[in-house]
């Protein structure tokens, strides 16, 4: 008896563990790839602020309830959990500098900075993680050459993959952050060693990057076609393709215009000579080397002047320089194909198909001219754009407006309910083949035993009638009277009395109770 109501406990206790592992809220990821000291900390965190968690077998990975996650992240966020996994300038507040090599200390130097650039790297959105290995080359006295400072960046990505835009800003920071280190000279490799940047891809990343960028601009203008287009036919009446010849050359140009017209001047310089000169026939005379002499004939000589002027000046010619770079990047040529479904009428009866109708022709004449103008359409360099009304197939028609299935399930979903169906059906078989026979047992046992025992004997109970074993307890003479009790659903009636005669052998004689139970079993079997 006393085995079936332990055995019926524990099934209680299977079916109870059951249904609250059922009715328990499903757990989400809080953090993985946490090392043994962060998820210490966690812990320790989440069990003071009475969040309810649960830790991987690994130890790396934390889950909590669904509804707790937000909370959870924003509490450890204050308390500036979980830690940075890198090591950063921290390292020098714990170390003992006076003992310490410069080799210790150009290792810590080295550690410190590759762990301040993982940080500042995987501070970025679309960075789950990074790693920093640099190669800085020794300083020597009377050295001329040295090699360069080299750089190598791992990083996993949470989705997707980085653009061009984000590795070139990521080298930048690199290259800035290491005295004489050129972002040429950084190379950069995903979680699943694809190399995104490096020295060694060659012409080859060239020829990628200006696909990728092509793409990224047909894409960009695409979308924003398509969303212009959609607005006016309604969601998936539009179909937009882009295409885009972009020229990838740098140009420098340089002119210099001279204008004759134009003219201004420079310098100016003057010149003005005056000459006298007096005609004298006569010969030297002794009276003309006497003071106050005057040679006869004097007064009557002849006298010529002469006046002489020069002028010089320079013009500048007006000139103007215009140098000109022409950046990477510019449209060529630009065609754009747009198709626009039809206005589709509901059936007048049930059943009936929709009828189509085509776009009145004034609509798609303003659906052209806001393509054109939006996209930038100049036909002098060549750009094309069609614009067509055409009735787009049933299947594609439908996607877009397909109400979501009620049977649709994700992995996720499939998974709880296989959960659930084997718990219930566990639940199920232990119920049937466990409880139900042990539960029957123990009141078909009560029942025979019940019915099988004399009323009224002062000395001793018997045992089971008919079985032919007779089990005696000593005991008292039992008292007289008339009160009875009536137990629901069990056969005849037994008196008070013996009752409390029987309850009384049993504490008394516990050993042979046991005994005398053990016989009724093994004579039930």
């Amino acid at each position: 008896l006393i085995a079936a109501f332990a055995v019926t406990a524990l099934v209680a206790a299977a079916l109870f563990a059951i249904m609250f592992r059922v009715g328990a809220e499903e757990r989400s990821l809080l953090y993985s790839d946490l090392s043994a000291k962060d998820a210490a900390a966690v812990s320790e965190s989440l069990t003071a602020a009475k969040v309810d968690f649960q830790l991987s077998p690994d130890g790396s990975s934390i889950f909590v309830p669904r509804s707790k996650v937000a909370e959870a992240r924003m509490r450890l966020a204050a308390d500036g959990l979980p830690g940075q996994g890198s090591i950063g300038y921290e390292i020098f507040d714990k170390q003992d500098a006076l003992g310490a090599t410069s080799f210790v200390q150009n290792v810590n130097k080295l550690r410190a900075l590759e762990g301040e650039l993982a940080r500042s790297i995987d501070s970025l959105d679309t960075v789950n993680a990074a790693r920093v290995h640099l190669v800085l080359p020794e300083k020597a006295l009377f050295q001329t050459n040295s090699e360069p400072p080299t750089a190598s960046i791992v990083v996993g990505l949470e989705r997707g993959s980085l653009s061009e835009k984000q590795i070139n800003a990521i080298r930048s920071l690199v290259a800035a952050a290491v005295q004489g280190l050129s972002p040429d000279k950084v190379t950069i490799l995903d979680e699943r060693g694809e190399l995104l940047a490096g020295a060694s891809i060659g012409a080859d990343a060239s020829s990628a990057a200006m696909d990728d960028r092509t793409s990224q601009y047909e894409e960009r203008l695409r979308r924003r076609l398509q969303e212009i287009v959609e607005g006016i036919v309604g969601p998936g009446g539009a179909r937009v393709q882009v295409s885009a010849d972009l020229d990838f050359s740098q140009v420098t140009k340089t002119e210099e215009n001279f204008n004759p017209d134009q003219v201004a001047p420079r310098s100016t310089r003057s010149i003005e000579e005056v000459a006298a000169d007096k005609a004298n026939d006569q010969g030297v005379t002794q009276a003309q080397n006497v003071p106050d002499g005057q040679t006869p004939g004097a007064a009557g000589g002849q006298q010529s002047n002469s006046n002489r002027t020069d002028e010089t000046v320079n013009y500048e010619i007006s000139k103007s320089t215009r140098t000109e770079v022409i950046t990477p990047g510019k449209v060529m040529r630009l065609s754009v194909a747009v198709a626009v479904d039809g206005v589709s009428t509901p059936g007048a009866k049930a059943g009936e198909a929709a009828k189509w109708a085509a776009r009145p022709e004034a609509e798609m004449k303003q659906i052209a001219a806001l393509v054109t103008s939006a996209a930038g359409i100049n036909e002098e360099r060549g750009d094309k754009i069609e614009v067509v009304n055409v009735r787009f197939a049933k299947a594609a028609a439908d996607a877009g407006s397909k109400a979501p299935s009620a049977f649709a399930f994700d992995k996720n979903d499939i998974m709880r309910g296989a959960e659930i169906l084997a718990m219930t059906l566990v639940a199920a078989a232990l119920l049937f083949f466990v409880a139900r026979p042990l539960v029957k047992g123990v009141f078909e046992a009560s029942s025979a035993g019940s019915a099988g025992m004399p009323m009224g004997l002062p000395g001793q109970v018997m045992g089971m009638a008919g079985a032919g074993n007779v089990a005696a307890l000593p005991g008292g003479e039992a008292s007289g009277g008339d009160e009875r009790v009536d137990i629901a659903r069990i056969q005849g009636s037994v008196n008070a009395n013996a009752m409390k005669q029987v309850s009384q052998m049993v504490s008394e004689n516990p050993e042979q109770t046991v005994s005398v139970i053990r016989a009724w079993l093994q004579e039930r079997k």
